[in-house]
């Protein structure tokens, strides 16, 4: 005994500085491994951990026996960085429709992942499209723990001013600002405020930009008797707190986009091009002018101050192009969005391109953006946010937005 217990603590000890290192310097990994499930079905795990800032991301493509159908999804989840951490698999199938329910380390459970006539789709889109066999599943699986808040659309409403907001859908930490004419309603699970910028209302929305964690809009009071504008309105919407920064531009200035932070803005008649560093409340002009696409910046050729150049934040993939007949394509991180002519919105996780995921269906949507982790556009009055926390959930109805919806919100996750 008095020989092994030297052992043992040697043994805890090279595990405990394994831990160390692992939290401090592995930010990455790749691996693939098998797993028998507790009701004996054979799984192939690829799965890929990431850790950007203080967030902690899992992906995994899982293919089932010999069969080779595939699953994907993805987790924010902290496990102490550490891998293999599906530790079984609950399945159950009704008619055409194939789920898979993982279970995590520590026993923690998550959404589901689902093939409707093989091919994938999110637990939001058999709840839009009121499949019967899936409320069946996930009532089979809330017995091992299948958290409703994923495949319930029934949270109520709270009236403010003239919005309908569902606090309860919106996760910890994202904020919403919903421009209203003379200001924003900045929106969070904690509550709705009001903050008034401008004495006079101003419809078309042109002048306002999210930069990050701060939204920016352009003091346009007085507009036609002026023919320049003085100052922009910069609010952060994390921390709170509205700054001004004194600017001389014309009324024929635009915004060009933001790149790490910084909006980029063109005077095309001065023929000048400024930047404006938010959280520096700094604005200098550009020495040489730049053109901006999906958030990068571009050196611009002579005929810049010709026409507009705004950002469409579009990204160029043409394997998604060549298989869907489609160019609206997003990315955040390393996972692509795209939306087809039909109205169904599909995500893409581990470059797994020939099985996207369809998140959702709706005809006429507006305004969608995809960047903090969320996706989030406006359908008739409503807005919605598909995140991995809650799935797809309608954020709040501003009749507003039937008559008005062009760059009339944005959205931010707060550290």
């Amino acid at each position: 005994m008095k020989k092994v217990l030297p052992v043992l603590f040697l043994l805890v000890f090279v595990a405990f500085c394994y831990q160390i290192v692992v939290n401090f310097f592995v930010t990455e990994h790749q691996i693939e491994y098998s797993l028998i499930s507790n009701d004996q079905k054979y799984y192939t795990v690829s799965e890929y951990y990431t850790k950007e800032k203080r967030r902690h991301y899992y992906s995994f493509l899982v293919e089932v026996g010999k069969k080779k159908k595939s699953y994907s999804f993805s987790i924010e989840a902290d496990f102490n960085r550490q891998e293999r951490i599906i530790t079984d698999i609950k399945y159950y199938k009704k008619n055409n429709l194939e789920c898979i329910f993982p279970i995590y380390k520590r026993n923690q459970t998550y959404d589901v992942s689902c093939l409707l006539d093989g091919k994938q789709v999110s637990s939001s889109f058999l709840i839009q499209q009121k499949n019967e066999d899936f409320s069946f599943i996930s009532r089979k699986f809330s017995e091992v723990g299948y958290d409703d808040i994923y495949y319930t659309m029934n949270i109520p409403t709270t009236r403010e001013n003239n919005l309908f907001v569902s606090y309860d859908y919106i996760p910890r930490g994202y904020v919403f600002a919903i421009w209203n004419y003379r200001g924003i309603y900045i929106l969070s699970s904690d509550g709705i405020e009001n903050e008034i910028y401008l004495n006079e209302d101003n419809y078309e929305n042109g002048l306002s930009m999210g930069v990050g964690k701060y939204y920016v809009t352009v003091n346009t009071d007085n507009e036609e008797e002026n023919l320049n504008y003085y100052q922009l309105i910069i609010y952060n919407l994390v921390d709170g707190g509205k700054t001004v920064v004194d600017v001389d531009i014309s009324q024929d200035s635009y915004f060009n986009g933001v790149v790490d932070d910084m909006l980029y803005i063109t005077d095309p008649k001065q023929k000048k091009q400024y930047v404006l560093t938010p959280s520096k409340k700094e604005f200098k002009e550009m020495q040489k002018v730049y053109e901006i696409s999906n958030s990068k910046l571009k050196k611009a050729d002579n005929t810049f101050f010709n026409s507009k150049k705004v950002d469409s934040h579009q990204v160029i993939n043409k394997e998604i192009t060549k298989l869907y007949n489609t160019k609206d394509i997003r990315k955040n991180r390393d996972e692509y969005y795209f939306k087809t002519n039909d109205g169904v919105i599909y995500r893409v996780i581990q470059n797994d391109f020939q099985n996207p995921i369809a998140i959702c269906q709706f005809d006429n949507i507006k305004e969608w953006q995809v960047h903090d982790d969320g996706v989030s556009f406006i359908v008739g009055d409503t807005l919605y946010l598909y995140t991995d926390v809650y799935g797809l959930k309608p954020i709040l109805k501003n009749s507003e937005f039937q008559y008005n919806s062009k760059n009339i919100y944005y959205f931010v996750r707060g550290e």
